[in-house]
Order: C-alpha cells, then structure tokens, then sequence
C-alpha cells in the first residue's frame, strides 16, 4: 500500500513538473513564428516605417492565454511626413488565444494593452494628415488577411499615455498627457456595446495662438451602441467633464 502511495505521488509530482517545463519552454516554439506574422501583418497593412525592439511571449500573466509583447515600437511616417513620428509605444502586448495557434482559420487576438504610448497626430496646411497611412486593399486581399489573423477584440487598454493633436490648416493645437482608459465590448459582431472610460491628468488647447485651456482634468465615460459596418453610433447616458465643468450627453 505504502509502495503504491509513494509512486503514485511521484507520478503526480512528475506531471506537475512537466507541465511546468512545458510552460516555460512551450512559447519559445511560437515566439519566431507569430513575430513573423505580426511583422508581416504590420507592413502589408500601412504605408509607414515601423518597427520594435525586443519582443516576450509567455503564459503565466494571462494564462491559459498566450501573451506576445512588442517593446519599444514605433511608427515613422514617408513623403510629406519623413522625419514625423506618428506613435512610439514602450510596450505592446496582445493575448492571444492558445488554440488558435493550432488552428488553420488563423489567430485570434483578444485583448491589446498600451503602455506609455506617445501618439502625434499632424494634419498639414493642405490638409494631409499623418495618420492615413492604411493601404487600400481589395475584397480578395481582405478575405486573405482575414483568414491569417482574426482579431477576436473584446479589450484595449491604454496606460500612462499622451496623444498630441496639431492642425495647421486650422490653426488648433491639443494635448492630452498622463492618459489611461479603456475600451470594452465584443469588437468581433457587426453591432455592439461599447464601454470607453478616459482620463487625462493634463489637457491642453489651443487656437489662433490663444491658449484657452491649460493644464486642466479630462475625464469622459461613455457607453453607446456601435454599428460598425456602417460607422453609426447611438450614445446613452455618458458624461464628459474638464475640470469641474461637466457635460452630461
């Protein structure tokens, strides 16, 4: 009885060794392959230069969830936009679901989190903005793609971040700085609920050279229905405040 206990509890121990080992080396058998997919999904998609640093993948933070994270991307625009930095992000990373890796349908992204992102946005006195920067595709290149990688997106997180929005044409300049929110909702139908939660620490706006905010509190809630096909969206009760100016809509 004691001889059966004792192997029994060894093969236990065992199993709960090997599935440790698996976790660990597991990703490493993944870790080129998806790099290479992302990367190729990334240039086939925008007309811009962009490009990573060091680059994890692993299970433990999001398990049974496999984590891939992007360090220090960045997105530099071309032609009209040359030397202009449209994002430079510290740390992407997208959870990706596991059985999806083994599935000929493509990858299925769940969630994206963006930490200390510095976002540009530029509009130009003739009215180009740097940030169009998507490739036209055809149906039979979207269908293509698609059948690569699905993005099953039910949450974006976005972590002490700033975005900066300058307009030549007409002379408007705004930041906002020290931002972090949320958007939340099953982003894979055709219609949905969104949940988008927003704060900034310092917001700044400023036209025809007049500063006429500085350095106030923004903070917006909004829930409202999305259609996405075609771009229409009905708000319910959401609130937009600056300060101790609120805005209930």
């Amino acid at each position: 009885m004691k001889k059966a206990l004792k192997i029994f509890l060894i093969a236990i121990l065992s199993v709960i060794i090997l599935s440790f080992v698996m976790l660990i080396t597991f990703p490493l058998f993944f870790k080129d392959k998806i790099r290479t997919k992302v990367e190729q999904v990334i240039n086939e998609s925008v007309n811009a230069r962009v490009s990573f640093g060091d680059y994890r993948l692993g299970f433990f933070r999001n398990f049974p969830n496999l984590a891939f994270s992007l360090e220090n991307l960045t997105i530099t625009g071309i032609d009209k936009f040359e030397s202009d930095t449209l994002a430079s992000v510290k740390s992407l990373n997208l959870v990706f679901n596991l059985s999806s890796l083994f599935s000929k349908t493509g990858y299925e992204i769940k969630s994206i989190i963006v930490n200390e992102a510095m976002i540009k946005t530029l509009v130009l006195e003739d009215g180009s903005a740097n940030w169009d920067i998507v490739m036209e595709s055809d149906e039979s290149d979207i269908e293509e793609d698609t059948s690569d990688m699905k993005i099953l997106l039910r949450k974006i997180s976005l972590l002490n971040s700033s975005v900066s929005y300058i307009d030549y044409e007409s002379s408007i300049e705004a930041n906002l700085a020290k931002i972090r929110g949320n958007i939340s909702g099953d982003m894979t139908l055709n219609e949905t609920d969104l949940i988008i939660t927003l704060k900034a620490e310092e917001f700044n706006f400023t036209m025809d050279g007049l500063k006429y905010i500085s350095n106030a509190v923004a903070d917006t809630e909004m829930d409202l229905f999305a259609d996405l096909d075609n771009y229409k969206f009905t708000f319910r009760e959401n609130y937009l405040a600056i300060n101790d100016f609120v805005v209930n809509f």
